[in-house]
């Protein structure tokens, strides 16, 4: 008898404990953080131009802009006979942005908009290294084979 009552409970406990397990496919509102990303990220990159590495422009200049937005990273290599990187940027058409007192304000890069103002993010100017500037890209004159990045920065 005493057998039969600790196999009868044994096999209670076990049920029970299955139906307290955690299933997260089953659940709704659980805080997986990763679905949360994947759909960030891939809303951000919805409205882009280019989605992998390409060649833009022509000219006897050449810049590798590296565009990172989340955690995807596309390089742009613009060709262009503009010394100016500002201009060159202007010229190309994946860059779109506003004269400020600073001079061009990015706000759209790759079809990829971060306007400060609106939704808190901004496009940070970084050298090749992804060292931050102390320039504008007003600022950067162009020596032939030049390397930076614009980077989607949320506040």
């Amino acid at each position: 008898m005493k057998k039969l009552t600790a196999l009868v409970l044994s096999v209670l406990m076990m049920f029970s404990l299955v139906a307290c397990s955690e299933n997260p496919s089953s659940q709704t509102g659980t805080n997986d953080n990763s679905q949360v990303t994947e759909n960030a990220e891939t809303d951000l990159w919805a409205d882009a131009i280019y989605t992998e590495d390409t060649e833009v422009g022509q000219g006897a200049n050449t810049v590798a802009i590296t565009v990172v937005a989340e955690e995807k990273s596309i390089v742009i290599t613009l060709k262009t006979d503009e010394t100016n990187l500002g201009q060159a940027l202007r010229k190309s058409g994946f860059v779109q942005g506003s004269d400020g007192d600073y001079g061009l304000y990015i706000s759209h890069v790759n079809g990829i908009k971060a306007v400060y103002e609106e939704d808190g993010a901004y496009w940070s100017f970084l050298d090749g290294e992804g060292n931050y500037m102390s320039t504008g890209v007003d600022g950067i004159e162009l020596t032939g084979n030049d390397a930076y990045q614009l980077a989607y920065t949320p506040a």
